[in-house]
């Protein structure tokens, strides 16, 4: 429930709120199990970036999705939240920029979480123009 006028006072703010835009990641826009992170391993495109790795495959439900890996060499557990938590807003600002959706999965790379967030946005988003490429989508 929102109060009106919290947008003002910089409390949080519900979807109605900001004029019907979505500010949410919902379970449809994730990949969630094993075995659709294996299938876009297998089957999907690869792209390097500095920061990441991105495994592309052509999407098979109406809107893109994401799945993101960090390991335990990447660092303890809230630097590894911490990034994950990144790589979703950034694909959650930018999943709309092509009409075909996509299945995407994020391997990050060491020294990523120790990069500022305009720098990691633009690597992610040039990389992810490339793979949208090179999938045709």
């Amino acid at each position: 429930m929102s109060c009106p006028g919290a947008a003002q006072r910089g409390a949080s703010v519900s979807r109605s709120d900001v004029g019907g835009t979505d500010r949410t990641f919902p379970r449809a826009s994730r990949l969630r199990a094993r075995k659709l992170f294996l299938g876009v391993y297998e089957r999907g495109h690869r792209v390097h970036s500095s920061f990441f790795v991105l495994f592309g495959l052509k999407g098979t439900t109406p809107r893109s999705r994401l799945g993101i890996t960090a390991t335990k060499k990447f660092g303890h557990a809230v630097a590894r939240n911490r990034i994950k938590r990144v790589v979703r807003e950034i694909f959650r600002k930018n999943r709309d920029t092509t009409a075909s959706p996509v299945d995407l999965v994020v391997n990050v790379k060491m020294g990523a979480h120790e990069q500022p967030y305009d720098r990691l946005e633009a690597d992610l988003i040039s990389r992810l123009r490339e793979l949208r490429r090179r999938l045709g989508a």
